[in-house]
Formats: structure tokens, C-alpha cells, sequence
């Protein structure tokens, strides 16, 4: 056993002494595992870092050569039984290195939880026949963090079917599309697929999304567009396909991604001056056509249109001012937490600021508490331009029972110009000003002051 360097306390089993303690669990004269043994084992696991002793653990497994089938009980017993985290995932580690079919559901279950998704699409890739569709259809049943850590194991995939899919949704998920963007056009092949004759919407639409996100992503946590070697093919190859496509919201985001790339190029950016400026002026021209700001006005016509933010966003980058459509969707009594009131109070005028306001304390009085905060915390930071009309919203924030959306709105509170407050505003701002205490004669006459 161990000990911390310092003495405090016993130090985290090893891969090596995890390895030595299932070899005598499971090789005679120990033929089956005592529930107290199991119960050891969970406890001692629950000690270490799954991440700091998976490789070394299963590099010392394969090195003894411990019977699989013995591994796999253990594994199964650990996975579906276990009280802690960290077992848990050790038995997803053994099933990986013993489990079969038979483990497949088993495996696909604990994976759509986020936080074991990358043991159990490890374990799926290692145990199963078919390892790429089984962590493919792991893939589909997550969003978040589990969709980037099981589309991470399929970085080697030749399988058609999922290579089609990374380029047309699998790159999705719910945290950044960065992440996954440049492994789905390496991968998936996006550069074969676009030079197709007839290339379906779905490509399309993914490929704009890939492009995008490499775009936004560049010199961020994933490569971009800079790292990706058929970067200039690809986009001169979808600005004709866009250029002669039925125009969507979402490939007018893409194309602003993309040409926002080009305004502010990376410094060593790999390709000719030529193709750079070829790029740059075809994503201007594209993003200065005409049907744009139709479609986009078409869009804000409809009040409950589904994707009215998305509109609204292009909407600024295309310098329209939709204030009467966005009013007309004030009034349908969307969320607080909807992006048009940010959208909204962030650029309305003296004129319309009031209304808006008013809308958003008349919706302010049916919305759920944990909603409420947020919102006000939101709106706390957005009244500091508002303050002639801001001050009924202000004063809920500031009763609010979470000191955040008090602070921030009380920040705003001392930032409003005194000759804006109203009576009642300025007696809360004086009621928080605590003065100075006055210093003693003789505190002032003494050596120290």
C-alpha cells in the first residue's frame, strides 16, 4: 500500500496495482468473487482516477493475459451495479477489453450519459463486431458532450454510411460545432462529396454548417478553416452550389460565418494571395445579393416563425431595421429568455423602448421563478441604456433573491444619470450608499495618520 507524499493519507491504487489486484480475483485458486471481495474492489476503485489509470490498466490486463470471461463478469457486475462513479467506469474499461455481443445495450444505455460516453464508446468500438456502427448508434442518441467524445472514436472511419452522416448532422451537437467540424470534412470526405454532380440538400446544408463552424472556430479549441487542406476547393466549390440554390436562413448565417472569415484572414493563413482574394470578393458578392434581405423580411413577417431569431441575426449583419416586425413579435409574449428582447433592448430608440419594456414586466409577472432570475439578470445588464424608462423592470431585479441579479442591477442603478431617477429610485440608490466612517481626532492627530 501506498502512501501521499507527504504522509496524509493513502495515495490512489496504479494501473499496475489495479491489474495486480484483479489477477488475484480472478485466477486460481479463486474461481468466483465473494460479494465482500466485490465490495473491496468498488471501494478501492472509488479512490481513483478512471482517466489516469485506464491505459495503464488495460496495457497490464493484456500483458497477464486475465481470463475474459472472468474480466467480463466483473466488468458487467461493476457497470450496472456500482454506487460510484469512478467503478462504474472501470467496468466499462473491462467490458472494452472483454465484453462481446452480449454487452451491446448494456453499453449503449450507460453511453448516453454524458459523463461515461467515452469509456462506454471505447468499449463498444473494442467489444463489438461491427465497433464502428455500434458507436455510431451511440453517436445518435446523444447531443451534448457524449455526440463530440463517440464521433471522436469514429475518426478513422471508412463506413460509407457514416461518413454520409458526419457531414450532414453528425458534426451537431449542442455545445460547439467547432469541435466536430474539421473531423467531418477530414473524415467524412467533404471534398469528394461536393464535387458529386447532384449534391442533395442535407450535404449541403452540412457543408455550409461545416464551414461555418470552422470559420467561427479558427484559433480555437478544434482546427479551422486555416488547418483544413481542401479548404479552397471546398469553398469555391459551395459558393457555386449556394449561388444557384433555393436561398435558406441558415445558409445565409453560414455564408456570414464564412465571409466574416475573410474580412479578418489569419496572419499565416496556407494559400495563395490569389485564391484569398478570389475567396474574400466571391463571399462578399454572394453575401450582397439581393434575395437576402427579401428572405430575411419574409422571415421576420411571421411573428412565430420558429427560427424569427435567426432571421433577426442576419437581419443586423444585413443593416435592416425590422422594428416593426420585431414589436409585432413582442406582443405574441414570447420567453424572456427569447433573443428578440436582447435584440430589442439593445437597439430600440427612446420611442420604443417604453413599450418594450412595459412587455417585458407584463411577461415578467407569469414566468417561472428559475426562468425569472435569469431573465432579470439578462435585463439587469441591458437597462443601463434605458434609464428614463427602465426603473420598474430595475426594481424587480433588485428585490430578487439572488444576489447576482441584485449586484448587476444595482451596478446599473448607480450608473443611471441622477437627473433620470425617479423619486423612488433615488431613495434606494441613497438607502445603499453607506458613508465613510468618521475618523476620531484623535485617530487623525495620531503618529500613524
Amino acid at each position: 500500500m501506498r502512501h501521499t507524499p507527504d504522509g496524509d493519507g493513502v495515495a490512489p491504487p496504479t494501473g499496475v496495482e489495479l491489474a495486480h489486484r484483479l489477477e488475484h480475483l480472478l485466477l486460481p485458486p479463486a474461481p468466483s468473487i465473494s460479494g465482500q471481495r466485490l465490495r473491496g474492489l468498488h471501494d478501492l476503485l472509488a479512490t481513483c482516477s478512471p482517466t489516469e489509470v485506464a491505459d495503464e490498466l488495460s496495457a497490464e490486463i493484456r500483458r497477464r493475459a486475465l481470463p475474459s470471461d472472468g474480466l467480463r463478469r466483473l466488468g458487467r457486475q461493476l457497470a450496472e451495479h456500482g454506487t460510484h462513479r469512478a467503478p462504474v467506469k472501470i467496468g466499462l474499461v473491462l467490458l472494452g477489453l472483454s465484453g462481446d455481443i452480449r454487452d451491446r445495450e448494456l453499453l449503449l444505455l450507460l453511453g448516453t450519459l454524458d459523463e461515461l460516453t467515452v469509456y462506454a464508446a471505447v468499449a463498444l468500438h473494442r467489444s463489438q463486431p461491427d465497433g464502428d456502427l455500434a458507436v455510431h448508434a451511440l453517436a445518435q442518441r446523444v447531443v451534448g458532450w457524449g455526440r463530440i467524445q463517440a464521433v471522436r472514436t469514429l475518426r478513422d472511419t471508412t463506413d460509407p454510411v457514416i461518413r454520409s452522416w458526419l457531414l450532414r448532422e453528425g458534426f451537431r451537437n449542442t455545445i460547439m460545432d467547432e469541435y466536430l467540424a474539421h473531423l467531418a470534412a477530414t473524415t467524412g470526405d467533404l471534398h469528394s462529396a461536393l464535387r458529386h454532380p447532384h449534391v442533395d440538400a442535407a450535404l449541403l446544408n452540412g457543408a455550409g454548417g461545416i464551414l461555418a463552424a470552422m470559420a467561427d472556430g479558427q484559433g480555437g479549441p478544434a482546427p479551422g478553416l486555416a488547418d483544413y487542406s481542401d479548404a479552397v476547393p471546398v469553398l469555391r466549390r459551395y459558393a457555386d452550389l449556394v449561388q444557384a440554390r433555393t436561398p435558406t436562413i441558415a445558409m445565409l448565417l453560414d455564408l456570414i460565418s464564412i465571409a466574416t472569415f475573410f474580412r479578418h484572414p489569419p496572419q499565416e493563413l496556407p494559400w495563395t494571395p490569389a485564391d484569398i482574394e478570389y475567396l474574400a470578393a466571391r463571399y462578399e458578392d454572394l453575401l450582397h445579393e439581393p434575395r437576402w434581405p427579401a428572405l430575411v423580411l419574409d422571415h421576420l413577417s411571421e411573428p412565430r416563425c420558429p427560427d424569427f431569431h435567426l432571421a433577426l441575426r442576419s437581419a443586423e449583419v444585413l443593416h435592416l431595421n425590422p422594428t416593426a416586425q420585431l414589436l409585432a413579435r413582442l406582443e405574441t409574449g414570447p420567453p424572456l429568455l427569447d433573443p428578440t428582447w436582447v435584440h430589442a433592448l439593445r437597439n430600440s430608440d427612446r420611442q420604443h423602448a417604453a413599450h418594450i419594456l412595459d412587455l417585458a414586466q407584463r411577461r415578467l409577472a407569469t414566468t417561472p421563478r428559475p426562468e425569472r432570475d435569469h431573465a432579470l439578470l439578462l435585463f439587469a445588464h441591458f437597462l443601463r441604456r434605458h434609464p428614463e424608462h427602465g426603473w420598474p423592470l430595475l426594481r424587480s431585479a433588485l428585490t430578487s433573491s439572488t444576489p447576482e441579479v441584485r449586484r448587476t442591477a444595482l451596478t446599473t442603478l448607480a450608473g443611471w444619470p441622477v437627473d433620470t431617477l425617479t423619486q423612488e429610485a433615488a431613495d434606494y440608490l441613497r438607502a445603499t450608499q453607506t458613508p465613510a466612517p468618521r475618523r476620531h481626532a484623535r485617530d487623525r492627530n495620531s503618529p500613524q495618520s
